[in-house]
């Protein structure tokens, strides 16, 4: 089943692959052109993001510095934790005392919520309650301190952050 090509035909076909392929190949140059003229733009883009970048680092670890010499951030207490304090019984345990004896350890000036409290009063004496404090209960305690005087709070509590307290 072998086609017997005239000669006609042969050149009329690869004339037509021919002028297909110089087609393809200025559509490629074209492509080629808009290529580099976008990666040009992008790599000069780059370098721009880059710069801002590092000087973004620079400043921003200068701030860091700074806030943290300035305003220190509530961290677990050094000290032994209240190993004799009464709480009373593990099932129902006096937050109000666990709460003061932690407010007592910190700083005039320090910020503290009742997520950071929770996690220090579970720390401190976990082994002595049933169940770990929430933050639930902590807040409420703070609440009460504050309408008594003995804590202020410096910022209300929202839905997507949590009240914070200095004392007084």
């Amino acid at each position: 089943m072998s086609k017997h090509w005239s000669v006609e035909e042969i050149v009329a076909s690869l004339e037509a692959e021919a002028a297909a392929h110089r087609e393809r190949a200025a559509h490629h140059t074209e492509q080629e052109t808009f290529h580099r003229e976008k990666r040009g733009h992008h790599e000069a883009e780059l370098e721009a993001i880059t710069r801002r970048l590092e000087e973004f680092r620079t400043v921003s670890a200068a701030v860091l510095e700074l806030v943290a010499r300035l305003a220190p951030r509530p961290g677990p207490a050094t000290g032994p934790p209240d190993e004799g304090m009464d709480i009373g019984p593990a099932s129902k345990p006096q937050l109000t005392k666990i709460v003061e004896s932690i407010v007592e350890d910190l700083g005039p000036e320090q910020n503290f919520g009742p997520g950071w409290l929770a996690g220090e009063a579970n720390r401190r004496h976990g082994e002595k309650l049933r169940k770990p404090v929430t933050a639930r209960q902590m807040s409420d305690v703070l609440r009460r301190l504050t309408r008594q005087g003995k804590l202020q709070q410096t910022r209300q509590g929202k839905g997507r952050y949590e009240a914070r307290f200095v004392r007084t």
